[in-house]
């Protein structure tokens, strides 16, 4: 609190401030609210002349106490930014609660031989009320007059209230420095977001949590054939999307009842993937929510990925007809000869029919899943529905496929409720899915190892289980367990050659039953299936 720099001042001897005993509290405040270091603010320089003003006194400070100097944040009728805190009569005014006021400092033992009562700015009068946040003092509104004078307590409360008011920017400032650090990470992390998205070959889009577009790419716009007039920071999905419906390129219908149906969709679910199918493309688009709210969708041009799955599947579907019939007749000609039929065969030639029948019935077997499968795809396989009672299917299954257990050492073990259990299916199939399901768990258990069936009700669905002792699947399979042609790696799989189809077919098999097959991740050891199938309604039993 000088005019003049403290190496100006004559040595004189006065009484120094003593430190408070929660200085280490005190100073961790100061920085927390970023009060440390020289520097005046216009805001606390208009209080302080405000202040001088109320108060008619030439001088008025904020000042704030650090470890080593007195700051000042703001100063009415000085020059200077600060004092050391030796010199300071704040370091004193911040030891009590209530404001300290000094009518005359030439009769106060304290400054009598202060260096700025002897010399400019010849204090006479002080009165410093201290800014106190969280309990702690971090310094002082002041009033400094070179004249004696009164200070009376309506004048104290009315200085009080003031500090109070310094005290609330303070905290208002804090709050507006870190509002503006977030502005400026939003501001860093959108061009860090911005580039990447920019970098990216598939269309990006981003939206807020009021479903407003915040973030695209030009890949977003050139799949979707968006016109730079069309598109615009700000829009709501729904005026999007609604662009993309009336090009009916969102199925046939009203635009404003898909719009509204795909806007429900969005606030009722974390993620969903579509294919948009355009003029001459096809777009797989694919919804993900992210924190606050916020959605992003990702589109990729997929016309080449599916022009080139249908003809592969157009490969597969013609090369199994042609094959069918002639490996028909040569399955069945073998069969004849590995029987006898067709005479004594010599020993070598005996086995050579034997491996070659075995051979054509495995080839056989893939034929016929291919089939399977591309009528599953087509929504050609037919089904004849009936009711029937499923422990009697599997019953009857069990039976079958205990002679193919029997080879790999393993039992089959079935668990049936006293009541029957009623459901509408086609037998066949039905019964084909569970075949696959018992073979599995059969070949893939160890030898004196049990398969485990059971049948049960859960509410309006049938349960039917399968459980084995086998090594389990890894987790890393478990999401591609229903794909075409999927097979685990490892020296288990290895023994057990398959096509990788069955229980692709037989998934989409229960689907179609409006049912389903899942594994269940809390069982083990081993593998557990469940098939899941609508039990009759009461007119069906």
């Amino acid at each position: 609190m000088a005019s003049a720099p403290p190496e100006s001042l004559p040595e004189i001897d006065w009484p120094r401030p003593p430190i408070p005993a929660n200085e280490a509290h005190r100073l961790r405040a100061i920085e927390r609210y970023k009060l440390g270091g020289i520097g005046r603010e216009p805001a606390f320089d208009r209080v302080t002349r405000l202040a001088a003003e109320l108060f008619d006194v030439p001088m008025s400070l904020v000042s704030i106490i650090g470890s080593d100097m007195q700051c000042f944040r703001g100063a009415c009728g000085m020059d200077a930014t600060g004092t050391p805190r030796d010199e300071a009569f704040c370091a004193f005014a911040i030891l009590s609660d209530e404001v300290m006021v000094v009518p005359d400092t030439h009769l106060d033992p304290r400054f009598i031989r202060h260096p700025f009562v002897l010399n400019d700015p010849f204090v006479r009068f002080y009165a410093g009320a201290p800014l106190r946040i969280g309990g702690l003092a971090l310094g002082t509104l002041c009033l400094v007059d070179s004249k004696p004078r009164s200070f009376g307590a309506a004048e104290q409360r009315r200085l009080a209230a003031l500090a109070e008011t310094v005290v609330d920017m303070i905290e208002l400032r804090v709050d507006r420095f870190a509002a503006e650090a977030h502005r400026q990470r939003t501001v860093e992390e959108r061009e860090l977001l911005t580039l990447t998205v920019e970098n990216v070959s598939e269309g990006v889009a981003l939206f807020d949590g009021d479903l407003r577009l915040t973030l695209w790419n030009e890949a977003f716009c050139e799949l979707f054939a968006y016109t730079p007039d069309e598109i615009r920071e700000g829009m709501g999905a729904d005026e999007l999307m609604r662009l993309t419906a009336r090009r009916g390129e969102l199925g046939p219908g009203d635009p404003d009842l898909i719009v509204a149906a795909f806007v429900a969709s969005i606030k009722a679910s974390t993620g969903r993937d579509i294919e948009v199918q355009r003029a001459r493309r096809v777009l797989d688009v694919r919804r993900r929510t992210i924190s606050g709210g916020r959605f992003i969708l990702t589109v990729r041009d997929v016309t080449h990925d599916r022009q080139i799955a249908r003809l592969k599947d157009e490969l597969v579907s013609t090369v199994s007809h042609e094959l069918r019939t002639p490996l028909t007749a040569i399955s069945g000609a073998l069969g004849l000869m590995a029987s006898g039929a067709a005479g004594a065969l010599p020993e070598r030639a005996g086995r050579l029919v034997t491996v070659g029948y075995r051979n054509a019935e495995r080839l056989a077997t893939l034929v016929n899943d291919l089939l399977d499968m591309d009528k599953l795809q087509s929504g050609k396989l037919s089904f004849n529905f009936a009711s029937g009672d499923l422990g009697a299917l599997l019953a009857e299954a069990v039976e079958q496929n205990q002679p193919y257990a029997e080879r790999f050492g393993v039992t089959l073990d079935l668990v049936l409720p006293d009541a029957p259990v009623a459901a509408h299916f086609d037998h066949l199939r039905v019964m084909q899915v569970v075949t696959n399901l018992l073979s599995n768990a059969a070949k893939f258990s160890p030898e004196g190892g049990q398969v485990r069936i059971s049948l049960g009700v859960d509410g309006d669905t049938a349960r039917i289980s399968v459980a084995d002792d086998g090594p389990g699947i890894s987790p890393e399979f478990r999401k591609r367990l229903f794909d075409r042609f999927a097979q685990e790696d490892g020296a288990h799989q290895n023994k057990h050659a398959g096509t990788g189809l069955g229980l692709a077919i037989s998934q989409g098999i229960a689907q179609a039953h409006g049912g389903g097959i899942t594994l269940d991740d809390a069982a083990g050891p081993g593998a557990t299936f469940h098939l899941t199938l609508p039990l009759a309604g009461p007119g069906e039993h």
